[in-house]
């Protein structure tokens, strides 16, 4: 099921027009997954049903920010002078901040009582500053799979959006629960450290 999942992904990114629809529902599917439910064509069709609207402006932000990213790097890498270094380097790493958001950006989504693309924007760039760890571990799958996708030529290329989404989700989730934790470990403590010394009968 996963494989024929990652191939209507990779058709659909050929239309553009599909692609995110395909990737809302990729990432329910990967979703439903980490919960443990069997997954089907149904819960692909629900993924991109419950989040279209949001899929789209997603796509339509990542057109904006792409083409604007991409227009001030070919202006300062057209110029001579060596001062131009200095925006090259800015745009660059927004240009590498604004892809390490769209790994986190749908995980978020889909786990979020209502869906707001604002919301899962915030929370992926918290998630990218609060663990660097885990976005240099994304980075890092992201180019094994690349170059073992690239060496097999096609069995990976069956499965590579497919088990990036199911990663993508599960680092979400651990990243989340583990923050959960912590929160919920200093409450506990401040709660020892001040213990309710008012009298009671």
């Amino acid at each position: 099921m996963d494989k024929l999942l990652n191939i209507l992904w990779w058709l659909a990114a050929g239309t553009v027009v599909g692609l995110p629809l395909a990737s809302a529902g990729l990432a329910w599917v990967a979703a439903e997954i980490g919960e443990g439910k069997v997954i089907g064509w149904r819960t692909f069709v629900e993924g991109a049903r419950r989040f279209w609207k949001q899929a789209y402006l997603w796509g339509l932000f990542n057109l904006v920010v792409g083409v604007l990213i991409a227009m001030n790097l070919v202006f300062y890498l057209g110029q001579a002078e060596s001062w131009t270094v200095v925006p090259l380097m800015l745009f660059g790493a927004v240009g590498l901040w604004w892809i390490g958001t769209q790994f986190y950006f749908f995980p978020f989504l889909t786990h979020q009582e209502k869906p707001d693309i604002r919301t899962a924007y915030r929370n992926g760039l918290v998630l990218m500053l609060s663990h660097p760890s885990l976005s240099l571990v994304m980075f890092i799958v992201v180019v094994v799979l690349t170059v073992i996708s690239y060496l097999l030529l096609f069995p990976l290329f069956l499965f590579y959006f497919a088990l990036l989404s199911i990663f993508a989700n599960r680092a979400v989730v651990e990243a989340v629960r583990a923050q959960q934790e912590a929160e919920e470990a200093a409450a506990e403590q401040k709660v020892a450290g001040h213990p309710d010394r008012r009298w009671k009968p």
